[in-house]
């Protein structure tokens, strides 16, 4: 089975880096120019618009002779897995939930333990961490801390 990521902690943890596509100039939403428009219509993601859309994909998948496995939520996002033979139907599904699910990944992420640990590091560093998870990239950023000693420092203390 393929295990589908949560976006941002691969994104930061995983590399490392504080670079999740950068901010947009317009309201200061992360982007990610991959994952494509947002469907018509819909200029934000809401719970019900990235359950709306969960269930399209999930729909589609099902119609594709595919199903969904290993089913969870974290922190509002839904986490599963699907069989490698059915990679081409999750291709072709996972496209036009791509736009939803990243964004709506990218606005739960200050509730994900990666984000618990930076405001954990940055207190350490004397910054009050932010309300939201732009602010907390921003002053990871900006403090110059080095992520994977952050993150070390949690697993030899774990």
């Amino acid at each position: 089975m393929k295990k589908r990521t949560i976006i941002v902690g691969a994104l930061v943890a995983a590399a490392g880096l504080v670079a999740v596509g950068g901010l947009a100039a317009s309201g200061g939403s992360f982007t990610n120019p991959e994952a494509g428009p947002l469907p018509e219509g819909v200029t934000v993601v809401t719970r019900q618009v990235y359950e709306d859309a969960f269930a399209k994909f999930e729909a589609c998948m099902k119609d594709g002779g595919a199903s969904l496995a290993g089913r969870h939520d974290v922190a509002g996002v839904h986490m599963f897995s699907f069989l490698a033979q059915d990679e081409p139907v999750y291709d072709r599904c996972y496209v036009d939930f791509a736009p939803v699910d990243f964004r709506w990944q990218v606005s739960r992420s200050y509730y994900t333990p990666v984000f618990d640990r930076y405001r954990e590091c940055l207190t350490n560093m004397g910054v009050e961490p932010g309300k939201d998870a732009e602010t907390i990239l921003a002053q990871v950023e900006d403090s110059g801390m080095d992520v994977r000693k952050c993150f070390e420092e949690d697993t030899a203390n774990g």
